[in-house]
């Protein structure tokens, strides 16, 4: 009888046991993240990074399924799956998201950041998250910035100087600072989808474009293009971002989890992208095509000059205050021209 009461005991033990860890997998959250690049592209490769260390600072009680390569959609249609809260994370640059509050629209001023090291320690300061903090009355919460690196002209000819893009059709991002910065700077700015950008190239329709290396690397421009001008007009950030919804369904313990995560991929991103970049500029350089031109400080100058009417139209909307913040921040660092 003893016995039989000991196995009875054991049982319901065992049983509460197996009951226990079925419930403890039920519980398991799966989360999905969403982002256009390729594996190339270091940022898709932060993401990966991300979901890692979810799944290692949640012991596996929460997965983040990255799905890469617009297998979600595209940008837009990602913005509007993170508001309905039918995708969790996204990974988008910031040049999209500036529709949404005018803040996030500094980010497109023309030579802004003096080197990259400025440009990425300020990613990383509390005023950075300040700005996409208006982001979550659109239902989209920011959690660190990664970013692609410096956006290069690349083309088919030679371009030294604003009189160069004369009349050429440069393809640009569908955001208003990036079209009229390409006016300003005498080129005819075509915005486009980047999905079409490499036929477009291919078949004449643009004459070029801008981008950071590793996305001409990642989309083969390389092959369609003779040049890459290194004029460095935008150090490219981009967001990861969460669905807010997404975000208070989430105990206070799973924000830390995710947020630490973010922290360390945002990092892992930033650590990793200038090197990558410099290594596909370098292989560019040994193979002899695209032709590398590296601008000198007066060139440089040209470009910067013929992008003023770009401050004198948007930082009265963008906040004149808000631009003497990024100013004063990079007053200890020394400039650096493009070199990745």
């Amino acid at each position: 009888m003893k016995r039989q009461m000991c196995k009875l005991i054991t049982g319901l033990l065992l049983a509460l046991f197996v009951a226990g860890s079925h419930m403890a997998v039920a519980e398991a959250k799966t989360l999905s993240l969403g982002h256009t690049g390729q594996e190339v592209n270091i940022f898709s490769q932060a993401s990966v990074k991300f979901a890692e260390y979810v799944n290692e600072y949640s012991d596996g009680k929460i997965e983040v399924k990255v799905m890469g390569a617009g297998a979600l959609g595209d940008n837009r249609e990602g913005i509007e799956q993170l508001q309905l809260g039918v995708t969790d994370f996204w990974v988008i640059s910031t040049g999209l998201l500036a529709p949404f509050t005018n803040a996030v629209a500094l980010y497109d001023l023309p030579y802004l950041f003096k080197s990259a090291e400025a440009g990425i320690a300020f990613f990383n300061s509390d005023i950075a998250m300040e700005i996409i903090q208006p982001l979550e009355n659109k239902g989209i919460k920011g959690l660190g910035y990664m970013t692609q690196g410096w956006r290069h002209i690349h083309s088919n000819k030679p371009v030294r100087s604003p009189e160069d893009l004369a009349g050429m059709k440069i393809r640009t991002m569908s955001t208003p600072i990036h079209i009229e910065l390409f006016k300003a700077l005498g080129a005819n700015a075509i915005p486009m989808a980047f999905s079409e950008v490499f036929t477009s190239l291919q078949q004449g329709i643009i004459d070029g474009g801008e981008n950071p290396f590793e996305n001409i690397k990642a989309q083969g421009f390389d092959k369609v293009q003779k040049c890459i001008t290194m004029d460095g007009h935008v150090l490219d950030p981009m967001v990861l971002v969460i669905s807010l919804n997404t975000w208070n369904s989430l105990s206070d313990g799973e924000k830390e989890i995710i947020q630490k995560a973010a922290s360390e991929a945002c990092k892992w991103d930033q650590e990793h992208v200038l090197a990558a970049n410099r290594a596909i500029m370098e292989e560019f350089k040994a193979a002899g095509s695209p032709e590398i031109i590296e601008l000198t400080a007066e060139e440089r100058r040209a470009f910067r000059e013929a992008s003023q009417p770009i401050y004198d139209a948007y930082l009265p909307e963008i906040g004149e205050d808000l631009y003497k913040k990024v100013v004063d921040f990079q007053k200890d660092f020394e400039e650096v021209p493009p070199q990745n």
